[in-house]
């Protein structure tokens, strides 16, 4: 159930970065995936976990938070989650909500969307689609999971040679790894990284990965 008043002393964990006012994601979720924390601190964005036993409206007003996820299948509580996002909506109408729920039938996530959630994340895949519907939903647009992957799917074919490296990149191994581990040389793998880029839509490796996981060309 939300709670309207804040509570004593939230146990709280913030990822930090140096500069200027940075835009505050609050998550409401028994676990965060390090790759979303990698995705925002690499945006500057600051991310604060929150271990509160509910949605605290006035932590999320006093923050500044611009970004809310909610993971409605541990906080929607009584109210349901329908009404738990209607509710939320209501309270806090500029910060942009992100929920996950196991949930993917179609009137379900329908819905939501329709009382208020911005982007909507079915937990499997979990990773990918949430950093997707942070950054869709930052640039005005709504995101529900698994909604373009077909088409997505049929649009990315790569080789067999390029699958090999991407599987490589997922796994954090370097071009000269790369290369050493497939015997091509360091220019090949090269090559193939810029192809991927290409036909992925992607400028760097994490979002290359993160676009190979929601297109199932690499699991997570």
């Amino acid at each position: 159930m939300m709670n309207n008043q804040a509570m004593a002393e939230p146990n709280t964990s913030t990822t930090e970065a140096a500069g200027e006012a940075q835009e505050l994601v609050i998550v409401y979720a028994p676990k965060v995936p390090p790759q979303l924390e990698h995705w925002l601190r690499k945006r500057a964005m600051r991310l604060q976990v929150s271990e509160t036993r509910g949605v605290d409206v006035s932590e999320i007003r006093a923050a500044g938070a611009k970004y809310v996820v909610v993971d409605l299948d541990v906080h929607s509580g009584d109210q349901g989650p329908i009404d738990f996002v209607r509710a939320l909506r209501a309270q806090v109408p500029d910060v942009r909500i992100v929920v996950t729920t196991a949930r993917g039938d179609d009137d379900f996530l329908r819905a939501l969307s329709e009382v208020g959630a911005s982007g909507i994340v079915i937990k499997q895949p979990y990773v990918a689609d949430l950093v997707f519907a942070i950054q869709a939903v930052g640039e005005g647009r709504s995101f529900v999971s698994g909604a373009a992957t077909e088409r997505e799917r049929a649009a990315v074919q790569i080789t067999a040679r390029e699958r090999e490296v991407l599987e490589l990149m997922a796994n954090g191994h370097s071009n000269q790894a790369i290369g050493e581990r497939l015997s091509i040389s360091v220019k090949t793998v090269e090559a193939h990284r810029a192809r991927l880029f290409k036909k992925l839509g992607a400028s760097n490796v994490a979002d290359a990965v993160l676009l190979a996981i929601r297109t199932g060309l690499v699991m997570p």
